[in-house]
């Protein structure tokens, strides 16, 4: 804070900028959490969730440390959101908006245009368009988690993302070495499956079979 302060003359810091300052503080010495829900921040500052919104912006565009990190960020967002799932859609919510910018520009990068003109604090995409985005932009492990977080969110229906995950992943097979891919494809989708679903439900008999199927 100090710092900050000695870099212009005295009283002459933008009020906006002491704002940032107080804030940049309280995050960095742990008084204050940058991942708090934006309401919890607004009741213990006595501020506006919008002038929260505006804080946290700044914030991160100054402390981001890159694409692997907002990732990991956004990966973990995720894994704390609600689900909902329909014929062709998914729709979940991230309240952070530099996340949420920062997930919509990744999926640009992808030729993918999410949709939240329903509610800005959530994201609608077509199912095809975020198995894509989880393929080529998550870990394993990040997958992992979010698989788990669909898991745990009751009114999913999981085979109908199954069904999805299949169809994306036998169409790039038949692209990549033909059309006898489709059912080897289907088959390691459906071991991968159960093996992942099994180790998750602490099933050993399913993981078993899964893995043996898998080779």
């Amino acid at each position: 804070m100090l710092e900050t302060l000695r870099r212009v003359p005295f009283g002459s810091l933008p009020k906006t900028e002491l704002d940032l300052a107080l804030f940049r503080a309280l995050i960095d010495s742990g008084l204050l959490e940058v991942n708090l829900p934006v309401f919890e921040i607004a009741r213990r500052l006595e501020i506006t969730p919008s002038r929260v919104r505006g804080l946290l912006y700044r914030y991160r565009l100054e402390n981001q440390d890159g694409d692997a990190a907002v990732i990991d960020e956004i990966t973990a967002a995720l894994t704390k959101t609600r689900f909902e799932i329909t014929a062709d859609r998914i729709v979940f919510g991230i309240e952070d908006p530099y996340l949420r910018d920062s997930l919509a520009a990744l999926l640009k990068e992808q030729g993918i245009f999410a949709d939240s003109s329903f509610n800005p604090e959530t994201v609608t995409l077509t199912l095809e368009a975020f198995v894509d985005f989880a393929d080529k932009r998550l870990t394993d492990d990040d997958r992992r988690l979010i698989l788990r977080a669909l898991q745990n969110d009751t009114h999913v229906e999981l085979n109908k993302f199954k069904r999805v995950l299949k169809g994306t992943l036998t169409q790039l097979g038949k692209r990549v070495i033909g059309a006898a891919a489709e059912d080897a494809a289907a088959g390691l989708i459906d071991a991968a499956w159960d093996f992942t679903t099994g180790l998750l439900r602490g099933d050993a008999s399913r993981v078993e079979k899964a893995a043996t199927r898998l080779g």
